[in-house]
C-alpha cells in the first residue's frame, strides 16, 4: 500500500453508519479512525465528508420521528452538528489527530471565487495536519439552493480539493445491478469502466431510513468525480478495515474516471444554476457537435429570463437536451438579435464555454 498512487483522498461517511437515531455506532467510528490514522502514517492527505448532523440531533433529543419540515431539519442539524464533531474528536484523540470543521452551502461552491476560497481553506487545513470534516450547512441552506445530499457534496469536495481518489462508504458491499436484499440473482460489479452506461441500466431506488440519497446519488457522485478525472470506490462501511482493503482492490466497486473536464466546464455542468434554455435548428446542432460555437442564427426559440454570463441549456428541435453553456447575451439582447438577422453573427455560446452531451 506504500506505493499507492493516491496522495489526497476524500472519504464520505453516511448517517446510517454513525447512528440510527437511537444509538451511536462506536465500533464503526473507532475502526474509521484507525484506518485514517494508518493512511496518514503513509503520508496520505485525508478529507472526511460526513453526514449525520440531523441524525445526531434526533439522538440528542430522543425523538422517534424524522423531521416534519425544513425548519425542524435545520434545527436538528444545529443541535446535532456540534455533537457529531465531538464524537469525531473523541475517536481521533486516541491518535492525536485534530479535527477541523468545514460547513459548506451551495452558494460557497457555485461561484468560481468562493469555490477557489474553499479550495484554499482545505489546502491550509491539510497543511496544518488537521483532519477536515466537511458537511453541508443544513442549518442555513435554502431548500431550493442546496446540494441536497453528501454523496454529491463529496464529489464537489473531491473536485475543489484536487483529490486523487473518492471513497464512498455505504451499507452495501458495493454496486449491484439491483438490490441484493430483494433479488438473490443481483450482479455485483467489482469495477465499472463506463459509469454513465451503468447508471442508465440498473435499479437505483433503495435508500436508508436516515439517508437523503441511496445508490443513485452515490453513482451520480462517482460520475461527477469521473468527469474531473477522479476515480471512485464504493465500499461497505460495515466491513472491518474496508477502506484499507478497498485501496488494495480487495473490496468494494472501483469506478474508473472519464476524460477530465476543465474547471470551467465542470462548473457549467454541475454548479452554475441554469437560468434559461434555447431550442436550436438541425444546422446549429450539427455545427456544435463538430466543435463549433453556437451562433444566434441557429436559435429557433428560447425560454427564461437570463443575463449575460448565465448558464443556459441547449435543446434540439425534438426537445432533447444536448448541451449547456454560458450565454454571451441576455435574454432581452437575444430577442433583439433574433429579430435582426444582419446582426446574428457573433457567438451566443462560445465553444470553449459549452459542454455537449450528445
Amino acid at each position: 500500500m506504500e506505493n499507492m498512487p493516491y496522495k489526497r483522498i476524500v472519504i464520505k461517511v453516511g448517517s446510517a453508519l454513525i447512528t440510527d437515531g437511537k444509538k451511536i455506532f462506536w465500533d464503526f467510528l473507532e475502526n474509521l479512525a484507525y484506518q485514517i490514522n494508518e493512511l496518514r502514517a503513509l503520508k496520505k492527505e485525508i478529507i472526511l465528508v460526513s453526514s449525520g448532523a440531523v441524525a445526531c440531533g434526533l439522538y440528542k433529543l430522543k425523538l422517534n420521528h424524522l423531521p416534519y419540515n425544513i425548519f425542524e431539519k435545520q434545527a436538528l442539524s444545529a443541535i446535532g452538528q456540534p455533537f457529531l464533531m465531538n464524537i469525531y474528536q473523541k475517536v481521533f484523540d486516541k491518535y492525536n489527530i485534530i479535527c477541523s470543521q468545514v460547513l459548506i452551502t451551495y452558494q460557497n461552491i457555485s461561484h468560481p471565487k468562493s469555490f477557489y476560497l474553499a479550495s484554499k481553506t482545505l489546502d491550509y487545513l491539510l497543511k496544518f495536519q488537521t483532519l477536515p470534516i466537511v458537511n453541508e450547512n443544513d442549518t442555513v441552506s435554502i431548500e431550493e439552493l442546496n446540494i441536497g445530499d453528501n454523496d454529491n457534496l463529496s464529489a464537489h469536495v473531491a473536485t475543489l480539493s484536487n483529490a486523487d481518489l473518492l471513497i464512498i462508504l455505504t451499507s452495501a458491499p458495493g454496486v449491484y445491478d439491483k438490490d441484493p436484499n430483494l433479488y438473490k440473482d443481483a450482479k455485483f460489479f467489482k469495477e465499472i469502466k463506463d459509469i454513465q452506461k451503468i447508471i442508465s441500466q440498473i435499479d437505483l431506488n433503495s435508500k436508508t431510513k436516515l439517508g437523503t440519497g441511496g445508490m443513485k446519488t452515490k453513482l451520480e457522485a462517482a460520475l461527477k468525480a469521473a468527469y474531473k478525472g477522479i476515480p471512485t470506490i464504493i465500499v461497505s462501511g460495515k466491513e472491518e478495515n474496508s477502506i484499507l482493503k478497498a485501496l488494495k482492490r480487495e473490496s468494494g466497486t472501483f469506478i474508473y474516471p472519464k476524460k477530465k473536464l476543465s474547471k470551467k466546464l465542470y462548473h457549467i455542468l454541475y454548479l452554475h444554476p441554469t437560468r434559461g434554455k434555447v431550442i436550436i435548428d438541425l444546422g446549429a446542432k450539427e455545427a456544435i457537435l463538430k466543435g463549433n460555437s453556437l451562433l444566434p442564427k441557429g436559435i429557433k426559440n428560447f425560454e427564461g429570463n437570463f443575463k449575460k454570463g448565465d448558464v443556459v441549456e441547449i435543446y434540439d428541435e425534438n426537445l432533447n437536451l444536448i448541451g449547456k453553456g454560458i450565454s454571451k447575451y441576455s435574454s432581452e439582447e437575444l430577442k433583439k438579435l433574433l429579430n435582426n438577422p444582419p446582426q446574428r453573427t457573433k457567438a451566443f455560446i462560445h465553444r470553449n464555454e459549452m459542454i455537449i452531451f450528445a
